[in-house]
């Protein structure tokens, strides 16, 4: 947007002296350059009250992405939704949260959970797509994509959180385990990695890398005859969430398959996508037995999910509704 000056402030030190560091930055171009708008983005929750206090009198955006009290309480467990310190960190987090002029969520279906839950008014609420890096996640000129034997099968996943349901991927692997069928993993601390080693011992057919540089993941995506986006979990917040890799699967003209849920709507079964139900290693086999089966059909719908992703999920697409959100009636 050529008519925004961006002016952007992150840290530099890790640990506990990025806060101060990022506290003392945003006071300097406060009274430097005297903004019009403060963004503050995810991750920035224990942030909010000082960015919100640094800026009175300027409208606030906050970037909520995934509810706070969602996450601790009901989607992590750490805190029960009876004991005093989860009342006490919802009382906090909702004043802070009622202080911001606009809240900004990942999906139209989080903004109304988050609402509701919080008792705050939907239209305070604004749902931004996420969409991705399209730079990096583009087709790679030395790489072709490939019809492979095994049939491979590619997810990734940084912690393997409930919402991605990483035990329903290995147990519908494990359906699949007589299959010329190979899935090929990337990510996950030891938790997964203990599952991950004894589906591999009882003969399932599963490749693990724990990591991977971004181009390879990349490449790792481009060479693989479908892509698990999910989410796959039973959690709270796999109800509202579309997954950041499905943006980087679609863009790249990846075929993908989908957890059913409230965001799931945006794609046809078998059109533009492959969709699933949650929690359901059974229905997730049979979706990767099909997709192994139709490699025409597969294959037209990597590119019909590519063009879904062009008209509405892209980085073009998330300007218009930067410049929507910048233009809103609470803040402009």
């Amino acid at each position: 947007m050529a008519e925004v000056d961006l002016i952007i402030i992150k840290n530099r030190h890790k640990g506990l002296l990025r806060y101060p560091e990022v506290m003392w930055k945003l006071l300097v171009a406060r009274f430097s350059r005297r903004p019009d708008l403060y963004f503050l983005t995810f991750r920035g929750y224990e942030m909010l009250p000082f960015v919100r206090l640094a800026t009175l009198g300027k409208p606030l955006v906050f970037d909520e992405f995934i509810n706070l009290i969602e996450w601790v309480v009901y989607e992590h467990h750490k805190l029960d939704p009876d004991n005093i310190a989860a009342k006490i960190l919802h009382n906090i987090y909702r004043f802070w949260l009622k202080s911001a002029d606009l809240i900004v969520t990942d999906s139209a279906s989080h903004a109304r959970y988050s609402a509701e839950l919080m008792r705050l008014p939907l239209d305070k609420y604004v749902p931004l797509i996420v969409s991705t890096d399209e730079k990096t996640f583009g087709m790679s000129p030395a790489l072709k994509t490939r019809i492979s034997r095994p049939f491979d099968v590619f997810y990734y996943g940084l912690m393997m959180t409930p919402l991605q349901g990483l035990d329903t991927i290995i147990a519908a692997m494990r359906l699949l385990k007589d299959q010329d069928i190979r899935l090929t993993l990337v990510g996950g601390k030891d938790k997964a990695k203990s599952i991950i080693e004894q589906a591999q011992h009882d003969g399932v057919a599963i490749i693990h890398k724990k990591w991977v540089p971004i181009e390879e993941l990349r490449d790792y995506m481009q060479v693989s005859d479908v892509c698990l986006a999910g989410p796959f979990g039973d959690s709270v917040q796999a109800q509202f969430v579309i997954g950041g890799k499905t943006y980087q699967y679609m863009r790249m003209g990846r075929p993908v398959i989908i957890g059913h849920n409230l965001e799931s709507g945006l794609w046809a079964d078998k059109k533009d996508a492959l969709i699933v139900e949650r929690a359901n290693p059974q229905a997730l086999a049979e979706a990767i037995i099909w997709a192994q089966q139709h490699p025409a059909e597969l294959a037209k719908i990597g590119q019909a999910g590519e063009q879904l992703y062009q008209a509405k999920l892209s980085n073009k697409v998330l300007v218009e509704q930067l410049e929507l959100l910048l233009t809103n009636k609470h803040i402009a």
